[in-house]
């Protein structure tokens, strides 16, 4: 160091003291024993350019060089003692790892939440960036999202909601073509429904085919799995024509949609008029069919459809009491409804005589001698307008009436009387009648008594 930068810095100040007396001219510390630390490095002065750059001592470092001597030394060998305990361990670390650098911890992923919470933070700063760019335009597209998700909410309960029986639900949904009810498999856990082939209604109209029951007195019921495709289910219960003038107690139809009663019919006995019926059955998954009675009654076309095509699986023909010609005998009509199972009237093929001697080829009697015995035709769009015949009485009874025998006819509305014979005794002559039925689409011919009467010679005519 030459003449020009003797001097030293004080160790505890900074302060530069040009000439050395022994003590800092800025703080009056003692620098006797620091002469030898100005030119080792502890006090430095950095010349640039006649710069003079002093930097700034760690506050460590400072109160280490205030302290004495032999503090120094001791914090110096505590230090070395540190440094190597630190460098042991690190080599203990290597080869307990076999050789390899220890990997650095792992920091452990932000949580969802916190990631949702950071990528919402930043997805509000961009908003906030550009707020005033795209403010009218979010505006705009908030509108119509919002109206989107009603609509589509709308459609979505529209379309999920469960479709009850007779609802009017989902007809977007259904557009299997009509079908019979007996295309699908039917399964039973007891007394089963039949297929019977050509069936016969009380009116002797006629049909393809129809479903009966197996036994009397239960109810024989099908489960049929239609998978909810159809919206109804049409069919047509008539009376077997066999049957027609039964009258038991317990005999209807019912009908279930997956399990509960949605239909049952009124009795179907002597007098039941053959019965259209359709039920609604939206969402219904399995339909069974459930017929009270063996030989009574028949469910016939029955047809699954959507209200569209199910005419066509109709199988009617229909009977009509018609005859080319003008004048007919009523045993050439068939009866719909009787008095009893034996039909109410006999007709007598047999000769027959009357009081007076007579002979008649063939002729009606009633079938029981305690009664009002009857049966009823009809006569819808025959053309016939009048009833006529002859009541005679029986020259040879079998047995004596309980009743007072005598005939009547009844027709129209509520089967009102047309007309009513003379009791008919022993000692009683002939009786003609003639009845109007212009206007009538059924009457009743009706016998009072099994044994007197006979009525003979009974015809139709237009």
């Amino acid at each position: 160091m030459t003449e020009d930068t003797q001097g030293s810095y004080c160790p505890y100040c900074g302060a530069w003291n040009s000439v050395t007396d022994g003590k800092c001219a800025s703080c009056g510390a003692d620098l006797q024993h620091s002469s030898e630390e100005v030119y080792s490095g502890d006090t430095w002065r950095i010349v640039q350019d006649d710069i003079v750059i002093v930097p700034e001592r760690p506050v460590v470092t400072e109160k280490i060089e205030q302290a004495p001597p032999r503090s120094k030394l001791l914090v110096r060998a505590l230090l070395f003692v540190c440094c190597f305990l630190v460098v042991a361990a690190a080599v203990g670390l290597i080869r307990a790892s076999g050789g390899k650098s220890p990997k650095p911890p792992v920091q452990p992923e932000a949580s969802s939440e916190e990631s949702e919470m950071s990528e919402a933070v930043e997805a509000s700063e961009n908003s906030v960036m550009h707020e005033s760019a795209v403010s009218e335009t979010t505006v705009k597209t908030e509108t119509v999202v919002s109206e989107t998700t009603a609509t589509t909410e709308t459609a979505a309960t529209t379309e999920n909601a469960e479709p009850l029986v007779g609802s009017g639900t989902n007809d977007h949904y259904y557009t299997a073509p009509a079908i019979r009810l007996t295309s699908f498999g039917g399964e039973t856990t007891g007394n089963e429904l039949v297929v019977h082939s050509h069936v016969h209604d009380n009116y002797n109209n006629e049909y393809d085919a129809g479903l009966g029951g197996t036994r009397s007195n239960v109810e024989n019921v099908t489960e049929y799995l239609i998978g909810d495709q159809y919206k109804y289910f049409s069919f047509r219960i008539v009376l077997n024509y066999e049957r027609r003038t039964d009258n038991h107690p317990d005999t209807f139809v019912q009908v279930y949609a997956d399990g509960g009663l949605i239909y049952k019919s009124q009795k179907v006995c002597n007098g039941f008029k053959p019965e259209d019926v359709t039920l609604k059955i939206y969402g219904v998954e399995k339909l069974k069919v459930g017929i009270c009675g063996q030989g009574d009654i028949r469910v016939v076309d029955p047809v699954l459809h959507n209200d569209e095509g199910y005419e066509q699986y109709s199988t009617m023909v229909p009977y009509r009491n018609t005859s080319a010609l003008d004048r007919v005998p009523i045993s050439d009509l068939e009866y719909w409804n009787g008095s009893s199972a034996e039909g109410g009237i006999e007709y007598i093929t047999t000769t027959i005589r009357d009081n007076a001697g007579n002979t008649y080829a063939s002729g009606y009697a009633g079938t029981h001698e305690n009664q009002d015995n009857w049966v009823e035709y009809d006569i819808t769009d025959c053309g016939y307008t009048k009833l006529s015949g002859t009541i005679i009485m029986n020259a040879e009874p079998e047995g004596a009436d309980v009743v007072t025998p005598v005939v009547a006819i009844y027709g129209g509305s509520g089967m009102r009387q047309l007309y009513k014979s003379d009791p008919v005794v022993k000692e009683s002559g002939i009786q003609h009648f003639e009845v109007s039925l212009e206007d009538l689409s059924q009457f009743r011919l009706q016998i009072s008594g099994k044994y007197n009467i006979r009525i003979v010679d009974c015809y139709l005519s237009k």
